[in-house]
């Protein structure tokens, strides 16, 4: 069973906590729902805490979630996702899917680190 995405506004960006999806849809309706809690609050950087996801979706899930949410998200928004190493790919596959597709977005096992690249080249 799946659960809404949870949404907390900090300084500058918002954080939320994603929890493991059963389907491509749910996955598609968690993107459209951050894209439309950042528009509300006017917000253009997103760190995702995504460490209850303990495995990696098929690549084929990846590419259709990455293909039918991009437009949703690049509207202008920064993504750095926080995962677990279980849930990654050497060749970082739906990262490279979603940037391809003009999202900017990078994965990361360390938040510090995710939260440094949102805030990077910022005032330059």
């Amino acid at each position: 069973m799946t659960t809404d995405p949870e949404f907390e506004e900090h300084e500058g960006y918002l954080l939320v906590r994603i929890s493991p999806c059963d389907s491509v849809e749910q996955m598609c309706a968690n993107a459209k729902r951050i894209a439309k809690e950042c528009h509300a609050r006017g917000v253009s950087k997103v760190l995702l805490d995504t460490l209850l996801i303990k495995s990696l979706p098929p690549a084929i899930d990846l590419y259709e979630v990455g293909a039918r949410c991009a437009d949703l998200l690049v509207d202008h928004l920064k993504v750095a996702a926080v995962v677990c190493v279980e849930a990654t790919s050497p060749d970082r596959f739906f990262e490279t899917v979603l940037q391809n597709r003009g999202i900017n977005y990078r994965w990361f096992l360390d938040a510090e680190q995710a939260k440094q690249w949102l805030f990077k080249n910022e005032g330059q």
